[in-house]
């Protein structure tokens, strides 16, 4: 299992990935919520995290905890980390240069623009959501060299 976080001041966004990097779970949370989604990654019980899920491959099962965390080195990365760490996770740092533009492209991706809506460049067209959660899983990708295009997406 592969897990990443796209951390921020005020919310992080999150991926669990299997070792391909096929996303699993992904969900955005707010910072306060941080020390509960650890304590359910350290007990290895995605059950718990499906209900804060944004996107869901259907293919949750609990599994052995994560041998460690990815967190991007972006804005309030250095209390995420220590938070993390502080609830039993390792952590590696990772850059996290363009992961809010790649999000956005996994998006789209994920979730095509339909009717005329698909004749706009998709650069131009706004994702009605946050994306910080899939900010966290192109962490996963570039981790695992996968380019984003290659991307398996994630289907029920």
């Amino acid at each position: 299992m592969l897990v990443a976080v796209d951390p921020g001041t005020e919310k992080f966004g999150w991926a669990i990935c299997e070792d391909s990097g096929e996303l699993v779970l992904s969900g955005v949370s707010i910072v306060s919520d941080l020390e509960n989604w650890a304590r359910a990654l350290v007990a290895a019980d995605l059950g718990t995290l499906e209900p804060m899920a944004i996107e869901n491959s259907g293919k949750v099962k609990d599994e052995d905890p994560p041998d460690f965390v990815l967190v991007g080195s972006g804005t309030g990365s250095r209390s995420v980390i220590e938070r993390l760490k502080a609830s039993g996770l390792s952590v590696i740092e990772v850059p996290e240069q363009y992961s809010s533009i790649r999000g956005r492209e996994l998006f789209w991706k994920i979730h095509p623009p339909k009717g005329l809506w698909r004749l706009f460049p998709k650069t131009l067209l706004v994702p009605n959501r946050s994306v910080d959660d899939l900010a966290a899983w192109s962490l996963v990708l570039d981790y695992t060299g996968i380019e984003p295009e290659k991307a398996e997406l994630p289907c029920k």
